[in-house]
């Protein structure tokens, strides 16, 4: 819900939280509040809005007759440049022949209207499927300039959500240069809030990176073309009373999140595209738009805010016909066969496949050209008929035969030198020459900014597509970019941007035109795992790491800010291709087996305890599938173990991993709590059986251990567990957990 409190307060609300904003009498958006739904807003402005009677010292005054307001200090809705504001700006831009920087925005006008306002470019937006959405337009006018800006608040009342962006229009004279247009801002009047951002790198993604927000600034910014592996697009704000806000950004270039505080003790936070990767020449008549950024509040902490972003993701960023489909289970070949695909092994693969239980067949890299390294053939997507005479279009047939869905692998962004596609249009790369370029992964990347290219790709991709009834694509990067330059003209600070919009035009005309598409996204793993990505794609690779254990790492900052329901797993070989690390196989499955299950190993050349054991797993998955994907996550970690629950939306049914990481010896009982359960209810728990080789039945022989217990007893009192074997010999019936081990327990309500 918006309304208008007068002409010159706002107040938007969903379920639980409130958002006002006030235009002072010298016409700038002022923050009023956000935060718990207030109960009556026109009776508590008098109380909110900040007090002014200081005379500004050493920072300036907007005018004679109100010379209290100091904007520096004040909470407003944007900063700009030249008039006194010195926070980091929302908007900055150079114009006229002086290139002058000083800008003024003035209200003009507010608007109120029902459901969305679309995009005028390729970038996605949240969608109103609900049909409840509300957006407040609040436009703003530099005289000098002629630069008109609209602040653009997006509400979605039931998922407790507020999106923001920004469209600037030049109304005035040539020469207007953005120098920086970020999507929202946000000030608070607190000191002491801590930032969570998510940090890493390639392999080791989604670290949670906490630190108290000072005077001075923190930095939250990827410089590398796409959103990156080093710093995610989303992160929170936490506040001293237990507050949380969850904010992100639809976007998947490189962004920046600037967070200081002032030395009067406001908190400003604005996120958006980098400044430092962006400039923008707006002719007259032109207008840019900034992606949209999503904002979530709560009052209960990080829980309860990780939640509603779930809630938020699932219901309006997730599309196409998979939006709200259970995802199916793959079989990856790329940890298996790399670039040593053929027609034959794949074929017996799909079989092994069907046998255990999975429900599709992703062929990875080595399908095309004559691609038998990284070295060459990117850009040519025919098939090399030496590995599969038969043609994919008859793979696709055989596999479709056996009931499972067909993938195929695409890196569609880049190309080899040693290509066809290279040799005809050298032109199309990003940079100068491929002599002069850096290479990456012994390859250059296609210019996306350019509309040949976009449609050479589209063509070319919805040709496999359509032609060999391709059910699943999964879409890979795996370089950084350089030598930002593009034959069409455009700058280094106009062309990120420009081929971002390249990359939305292209996954937007395949979804259009394949609406029952499965598009899986990955950038060398997770390094453009974002809203963005997902506003075409139905679930993302987080990381080219399958190690078990690392993946455990990283779900403590995935699931801060994504549903399980987008994130893909991975059950790979041991040891692992990536750490070298032994992991038994039920620990690879228990902690895979949350979020998006696949396979990547050799369906064919398995042991018959690996496929008793699989057939297993996959079975267990199957009946568990809608929890696993769209289950409430809950995380904790407790110094040597990882405890993770999922459960459904009342408490009836919930699992709960236990993963240790090292076996210690001398230890002492445990407890296991279950914290995310309804305390009227009974319930059993118990651990899941799984099958042991002959070998492994003597060095971890499973226990047997089952309890039924009230809810209030679960929650509050725990169960002790068996004791673990540590050091001084094993008797029947104990625990016997290794390094890197785990157990999954199932919690069921016991029914009158």
């Amino acid at each position: 819900m918006i309304e208008s409190i007068s002409k010159e307060t706002f107040h938007i609300a969903t379920e639980h939280t409130s958002y006002v904003i006030g235009i002072t009498a010298t016409g700038h958006a002022e923050h009023i509040y956000y935060g718990r739904r207030l109960r009556d807003v026109r009776a508590s402005l008098t109380a909110l809005r900040q007090k002014r009677y200081i005379l500004p010292r050493s920072s300036t005054y907007v005018k004679e007759d109100d010379d209290a307001i100091d904007l520096t200090d004040s909470a407003l809705e944007f900063t700009s440049e030249g008039k006194g504001d010195y926070k980091a700006p929302l908007i900055a831009a150079s114009w006229g022949e002086n290139e002058e920087r000083t800008i003024d925005f003035r209200l003009r006008a507010a608007s109120i209207s029902q459901g969305t306002k679309g995009a005028s470019s390729p970038l996605p937006l949240s969608k109103d499927r609900k049909g409840e959405a509300e957006t407040l337009e609040l436009s703003f006018a530099d005289i000098e300039s002629g630069m008109h800006m609209t602040l653009v608040y997006t509400v979605f009342p039931s998922l407790d959500a507020i999106t923001r962006r920004t469209i600037v229009e030049n109304r005035g004279i040539e020469g207007i240069t953005l120098r920086g247009v970020a999507s929202a801002q946000l000030d608070i009047r607190e000191s002491g809030m801590k930032a969570l951002t998510l940090n890493g790198a390639w392999a080791r993604e989604f670290s949670v990176t906490e630190r108290t927000i000072d005077e001075g600034t923190i930095i939250s910014e990827s410089r590398k073309g796409n959103s990156s592996a080093e710093a995610n697009p989303g992160f929170m704000i936490e506040g001293s009373k237990g507050s949380c806000y969850a904010l992100n950004l639809l976007y998947s270039g490189p962004h920046r999140a600037s967070m200081s505080l002032t030395s009067h003790g406001l908190t400003h936070i604005v996120w958006g595209i980098n400044p430092d990767m962006f400039s923008w020449r707006l002719k007259q008549g032109e207008s840019f738009e900034s992606p949209e950024a999503v904002m979530i509040y709560s009052e209960n902490g990080r829980e309860e805010a990780s939640d509603r972003m779930h809630g938020f993701i699932r219901t309006a960023i997730c599309r196409s016909e998979w939006a709200e489909r259970l995802r199916p289970m793959m079989l990856d070949t790329w940890e298996a066969l790399y670039y040593s695909a053929t027609e034959d092994k794949i074929l017996d693969m799909a079989k092994g496949a069907k046998d255990l239980g999975l429900e599709g067949v992703i062929v990875n890299d080595g399908w095309f050209g004559v691609r038998r390294s990284d070295r060459t053939s990117l850009g040519d997507w025919h098939v090399n008929t030496m590995r599969f005479p038969s043609g994919i279009f008859s793979l696709a047939q055989d596999v479709h035969r056996l009931g499972l869905l067909f993938g195929l692998w695409f890196e569609p962004e880049g190309i080899s030198e040693r290509s066809e596609l290279y040799k005809e249009h050298p032109d199309w790369i990003i940079g100068r020459s491929a002599e002069t370029n850096a290479e990456g992964r012994h390859e250059q990347l296609l210019d996306l900014t350019r509309r040949d290219v976009q449609d050479w790709i589209i063509s070319t991709l919805s040709t496999t597509i359509d032609r060999c009834r391709i059910d699943y694509i999964k879409w890979d990067i795996n370089r950084a970019y350089s030598d930002a330059f593009s034959h069409q003209g455009w700058n280094g600070g106009e062309f990120f941007h420009r081929y971002i919009l390249g990359l939305y035009t292209i996954l937007g005309a395949l979804g259009h035109r394949f609406p029952s598409l499965y598009i899986e996204t990955s950038a060398a793993g997770g390094a453009r795992f974002d809203l963005g990505m997902l506003s075409f794609s139905t679930t993302m690779n987080p990381s080219d790491d399958s190690d078990p254990i690392e993946r455990s790492r990283m779900m403590a900052g995935l699931s801060l800010l994504y549903p399980l329901s987008v994130i893909k797993t991975s059950f790979s070989p041991s040891p692992n291709s990536m750490t070298r690390r032994i992991v038994d196989r039920e620990t690879r499955f228990n902690i895979a087996a949350f979020g998006v299950l696949s396979y990547t190993l050799d369906s064919h050349d398995l042991s018959r305890i690996e496929k008793t054991t699989l057939k297993n797993q996959i079975e267990f998955y199957k009946g568990y599938r809608m929890l696993l994907q769209f289950g409430r996550f809950r995380l904790q970690e407790s110094g040597n173990r990882t405890i993770w629950t999922v459960s459904n939306k009342d408490r009836s049914v919930i699992l709960m991993l236990y993963l240790q990481r090292y076996l210690i010896p001398n230890t002492s009982a445990e407890k296991l709590y279950v914290e995310d359960i309804d305390e009227s209810y009974d319930y059993r728990i118990f651990s899941r059986s799984h099958i042991l080789s002959g070998q492994e039945s003597l060095a971890y022989p499973q226990e047997s251990e089952c309890y039924t217990v009230p809810g209030d007893a679960l929650r509050w009192g725990g169960i002790s567990l068996v004791e673990q074997v540590s050091g001084d010999g094993y008797r029947e019936g104990m625990r016997m957990l290794g390094d890197f081990s785990s157990r999954l327990y199932i919690i069921r309500r016991i029914e009158d």
